[in-house]
């Protein structure tokens, strides 16, 4: 299966949907939970991690951590990826490094969280399946497998594109590109650019 083929399909767009649950160590479920706190230092992130835990670990527990979840996210796509074809995927660039969250995240970020000091992940790939015009039905087989998966979706249209959410997003457009993503909720850093300089540099 081809998945970083760097050449893009011309008009390629890919629309920013909801966050998926994406934590190697934890899942958020509708955000972080915000019990009592008001300052968001006790707010947890995706992984369940609060800002003080973050604070404590070193820069390479934070790059091993960031490490991880990105592996995690990428295997996701590659087995929805799997499920719809094994030919080539286009892909859309901006999921090498972590993303700045804050009021940028995907999905409901924890109270207090700024592009300094927290991150995301994102993943997209693009296919133009023989024959694709777009239609709602080619939302059924991408359902099927978030059901068999236990995942809970839900499908909507958005302009002249359909789509089905879940623990990946599908959407088919009119023009015959096709895309899959996944998208992180918010993960908490101690410097989010320091961070994610490391990772680039890599």
């Amino acid at each position: 299966m081809t998945v970083l083929t760097r050449t893009r399909p011309c008009g390629a767009v890919v629309t920013m949907l909801a966050a998926v649950e994406l934590a190697t160590t934890g899942c958020a479920s509708g955000g972080a939970g915000r019990g009592d706190d008001v300052t968001g230092e006790d707010t947890r992130d995706a992984a369940g991690k609060t800002q003080a835990q973050v604070a404590n670990l070193s820069l390479k527990d934070e790059f091993d951590s960031a490490g991880e979840r990105y592996e995690h996210g990428q295997a996701v796509l590659a087995a929805a990826q799997q499920q719809i074809s094994d030919g080539a995927w286009y892909w859309n660039g901006g999921d090498v490094r972590p993303l700045p969250a804050g009021d940028a995240a995907f999905g409901e970020a924890p109270d207090g969280a700024t592009k300094e000091n927290s991150y995301s992940f994102r993943g997209v790939r693009i296919i133009g399946p023989d024959g694709a015009t777009g239609a709602e039905q080619n939302l059924k087989p991408r359902q099927r497998y978030f059901d068999e998966e236990g995942w809970r979706s839900r499908s909507a249209k958005v302009g002249t594109d359909h789509e089905v959410r879940a623990g990946v997003t599908w959407i088919v457009r009119p023009n015959g590109q096709y895309s899959l993503g996944v998208y992180s909720e918010a993960f908490w850093a101690r410097d989010a650019p320091a961070r994610s300089d490391p990772v680039r540099e890599r």
